[in-house]
């Protein structure tokens, strides 16, 4: 008969509960207050560890006694995972029901949804692209690491059952060793080419597992100093790493050696008495840690999105832990039958079928834009005209493209127009080819994402520059092409800085290399002048001080005016945009350069506004929307019909 300690067997790492403990200690410090800790996030690299040593324990000992069960096994890992998990989801989309506009609860259902059957990292990989949001506004962000670890609770057991019958024990411990390093290898090399891939994906994290598993696999028998200090070395690295990385190092990649060899060394050690682990404080903590993890991340967004103090920020480290312990009294503690183990027992399993439910509720509400029509029809018809050009993602490039194979847009006899720039062009030029079909004219399209000006630039052969003096050339030399419209984010390039700081302008910095922009702005303007019957040039675009669904959010929650949402002070834009409005207006480009102001229709004598006569001018907070480009073409068309040739 086993003897019992605390409610624990005596075989109950207590050595490992404490890592536990330190490693949600360091995600959730990391998490309310990156500065004290900027590389706290290696706790989640920690409990990967934690998982395969775990995981592979526990199916290699039931193997050697051949009663591995693949079924009993989900069905033990279901209800582990997914009641806490299941109860955070289901809470945040009640409460949201009432809090949340529509837009961000069908965000949120979304989340929910994927988090629950365990898809979330794939999720948040595909979102994570040029127009992702902030992910502090990301309610279920954290639960990416939850769906790497299922999926390797899904495939690790199949492959070792499978290889268990044709390998002998040591082969198949080598396979693991040679599956780590070739998963090493893969997470270094991702994480260069494709960051944001390598952070999110089983593949590039399997090995930090897999590490674990070999610390069960080749167990060091190791003298009680030896042991001390592994356990040691163990923990100053974690405690190291936690200080020496930050959100700018590569991750995981090798970087992750450090804190993944510091669990390795901690588990290898076995020191169950041991004072750093085995305490009075991390013991509690280690038991509610998967709990605790669960609660902290909604809590810091609440205090993101409300701009709250710091003050708040250890308050929410403290109602993390409170609510860890009540998940873990009232939820993680609650017994599931353990006799599951054919698939019909699905259908009765109660985790499992909450899941479900979740997931389906979630699903339903994000198809349905966050159950919209709730909300008056106004606000549904101004997120409706939230939308980017239908040719962005085909027509829209950020590698060298050949001039010759870029976008036209409704041909018929001849293409007569272009459109130029960097992403500013894209909804313009979509536009503007919508109503030169009226006139059986036809359009070109050339964009470059993020491409600074660079036409004449000596020294230079990215992408970029190779892309813009080809295209601008080819538009010169193409004798069809009479008539181009030319656009940029010129402030963004010339004196940096974002809108995000709304109302700050201190992060303004114009340089030599400004100057030098300038004057390849001119030189594209003049070369295309010069060859072109009209050359219409775009004022700067005024920008959002967030993003239009935000902004219409606001109002609507606030039981504002939908008709003419207030964008930024018109003063603002106007200073933001100083150098470039004034290098325009004292500009000495030809007659046959016209410049086309949006502000003067975008923004009124005190205010540049976000919709106007409820229809949205914008999809994000810089890109026009398909409307607001609209109108832009429709001054461009009517400025050429006129015959106006002014400065």
């Amino acid at each position: 008969m086993k003897r019992r300690n605390r409610g624990k067997s005596v075989h109950f790492r207590y050595d490992i509960n404490g890592l536990r403990a330190l490693a949600v200690l360091s995600v959730v410090i990391f998490h309310f207050a990156e500065e004290k800790l900027p590389g706290g996030f290696i706790g989640v690299d920690v409990f990967f560890v934690i998982s395969g040593y775990l995981m592979t324990s526990i199916i290699i000992n039931k193997l050697d006694k051949d009663r591995f069960s693949l079924m009993e096994f989900y069905f033990a890992r279901i209800n582990r995972i997914i009641p806490a998990l299941a109860v955070l989801c289901a809470s945040l989309l009640l409460i949201g029901f009432v809090a949340l506009s529509p837009v961000e609860y069908a965000k949120l259902s979304k989340q929910a949804a994927s988090s629950v059957v365990f898809v979330s990292n794939l999720v948040y990989y595909s979102e994570s692209g040029y127009f992702a949001e902030s992910s502090l506004e990301n309610w279920l962000l954290h639960t990416w690491s939850l769906s790497v670890e299922w999926q390797f609770y899904l495939l690790y057991p199949i492959v070792l059952l499978a290889l268990n019958k044709v390998l002998s024990r040591d082969k198949l411990k080598v396979f693991i060793v040679v599956s780590t390093l070739l998963s090493l290898l893969l997470s270094a090399w991702l994480t260069q080419q494709n960051p944001s891939l390598s952070y999110y994906v089983l593949p590039t994290r399997a090995w930090e597992m897999l590490v674990g598993g070999l610390a069960f696999l080749y167990p060091i028998k190791l003298g009680q100093a030896l042991s001390k200090a592994s356990a040691l070395i163990g923990v100053l690295l974690i405690l190291v790493s936690c200080f020496i990385f930050s959100e700018g190092t590569s991750w995981p990649g090798v970087s992750a050696l450090l804190p993944v060899a510091g669990a390795y060394l901690i588990i290898l050690a076995n020191q169950n008495q041991n004072a750093l682990l085995n305490n009075k404080l991390f013991q509690p903590l280690g038991a509610w840690s998967y709990s605790i993890y669960l609660w902290h991340w909604p809590i810091v967004v609440v205090i993101h999105k409300n701009e709250m103090s710091e003050a708040y920020a250890v308050l929410g480290f403290l109602l993390s832990i409170v609510l860890g312990y009540l998940s873990y009294r009232f939820i993680e503690t609650t017994k599931f039958s353990k006799k599951e183990s054919t698939f019909k027992s699905a259908f009765t399993n109660k985790p499992l079928i909450f899941a479900v439910l979740v997931a389906l509720t979630g699903s339903f509400s994000n198809y349905t834009d966050g159950f919209i029509d709730r909300y008056p029809v106004a606000y549904q018809n101004l997120l409706d005209d939230v939308k980017a050009s239908p040719y962005r993602d085909s027509c829209h490039v950020n590698e060298f493209k050949d001039p010759k194979e870029a976008c036209e847009y409704f041909v018929n006899e001849k293409v007569t127009w272009a459109a130029f720039g960097d992403s500013h062009a894209v909804e313009l030029a979509y536009a503007l080819g919508q109503k030169l079909k009226d006139t059986n004219e036809s359009l070109k399209h050339f964009s470059f994402s993020g491409c600074r000006a660079s036409y004449g630039q000596e020294g230079e052969f990215s992408k970029c520059a190779k892309w813009y003096n080809s295209s601008i050339d080819f538009i010169a030399h193409e004798p069809n092409i009479q008539n181009v419209v030319f656009v940029h984010r010129y402030s963004y390039q010339l004196v940096g800085g974002t809108n995000a700081n709304y109302p700050g302008l201190d992060d303004l910095k114009f340089d030599e290399k400004s100057v030098e922009l300038l004057q390849n702005i001119d030189r594209a303007i003049n070369k295309l002048a010069s060859a072109k019957q009209q050359v219409f040039v775009l004022y700067p675009v005024p920008e959002l001080p967030d993003h239009i669904s935000k902004l219409i959010d606001r109002a609507l929650m606030n039981k504002g005016n939908l008709e003419n949402i207030k964008g930024t002070d018109r003063n603002w834009y106007e200073k933001r945009n100083e150098v470039i409005i004034n290098h325009f207006k004292n500009a000495d480009y030809p007659d046959n350069v016209v410049l086309i102001n949006p502000a003067d229709y975008f923004c009124g004598d005190k205010f540049c506004f976000s919709t106007i006569d409820q229809r949205s001018l914008y999809f994000d907070d810089n890109h026009v929307s398909n409307y607001g480009a609209s109108l832009i073409a429709e001054d461009i068309i009517n400025t050429k019909n006129s015959g106006m040739s002014v400065q």
